[in-house]
């Protein structure tokens, strides 16, 4: 009950702390051969359809995440349409151009680069996660969990590599141990916003070592303390779902959970009767 508390606790404090939308910087309008009439009503469209999609805008530069610059350029026929997401070194990220023939026509163009303008982002991702791992099988345990991980993500797929490291501290049924095991996953994300939900699957590859202390009556009558141990190692599989939160600063947090399997059996120390490994884990990831 004490772990849980605390694993709240710690989530609950880092959210109010860094909890924020995305949120841009429009910048001065860039016009060429057109009236600037135009100007206010494309900046209205865009706040109105990115609000709709999640952003937020402030008017300080150095306070947003992204700059965004938007120009309108005379052409033969129309009025080219652009739009460039920049960082705060002003390098482009992203752009996208579109020739308006009408003034209609510019509410269709500003609602696709709302949803699409963070779509072709790929970013990398290091941190660190904690959480409680339990094994199902052939030993029941429940205990902390530490995961150093990094996470690749293009558009809407995250590929994370991570090492999942836990000690029997609570020492059920007097067995003390660990794990020890890296493990790769692929990962599907149902959205491009600050709060997005995914789903994914993985390999690994686990060293489980337990040790037991037994008392024994040795010939002469006399009761000694004896040592067992048992090491195992397997490859698995598992599959997880989570939360993924995009905060300020770009801090993401993910709230996770995995259920896990290993292909080999191992022998439960306890009965010397072998079991299928298999088990799950809750946590939450920090990265930057």
């Amino acid at each position: 009950m004490d772990f849980y508390r605390r694993f709240f606790l710690v989530f609950a404090l880092s959210v109010s702390c860094l909890w924020a939308r995305t949120e841009y910087c429009i910048l001065p309008m860039h016009l060429d051969g057109v009236h600037e009439d135009y100007a206010e009503k494309i900046v209205s469209l865009t706040k109105d359809y990115f609000a709709a999609e999640g952003y937020g805008f402030v008017s300080d530069a150095s306070a947003c995440d992204y700059l965004l610059q938007v120009k309108l350029i005379r052409k033969e026929k129309g009025v080219a349409l652009v739009y460039e997401k920049k960082n705060k070194s002003s390098e482009t990220l992203w752009s996208y151009g579109h020739i308006v023939y009408s003034p209609g026509d510019f509410a269709s163009v500003v609602s696709y680069v709302a949803r699409e303008i963070d779509k072709l982002e790929t970013d990398w991702i290091w941190g660190f996660g904690f959480g409680a791992l339990g094994m199902i099988g052939p030993v029941d345990f429940v205990d902390y969990n530490y995961e150093p991980f990094v996470q690749f993500r293009v558009e809407s797929v995250k590929i994370v590599l991570d090492l999942n490291i836990a000690f029997l501290g609570s020492r059920p049924h007097g067995v003390h141990g660990s794990v020890l095991g890296p493990s790769l996953s692929v990962a599907y994300m149902f959205g491009r916003h600050f709060v997005v939900p995914y789903l994914g699957a993985g390999i690994n590859g686990a060293l489980f070592i337990t040790s037991v202390e037994k008392e024994v009556v040795n010939r002469y009558g006399v009761t000694e303390k004896e040592s067992e141990s048992e090491t195992f190692g397997s490859p698995g599989y598992f599959f997880e779902m989570g939360l993924s939160l995009k905060l300020k600063n770009e801090v993401h947090i993910m709230l996770e959970s995995r259920y896990f399997r290993e292909f080999y059996k191992m022998n439960n120390i306890l009965s010397g009767k072998k079991g299928a490994v298999h088990g799950f884990s809750v946590g939450v990831k920090i990265g930057v």
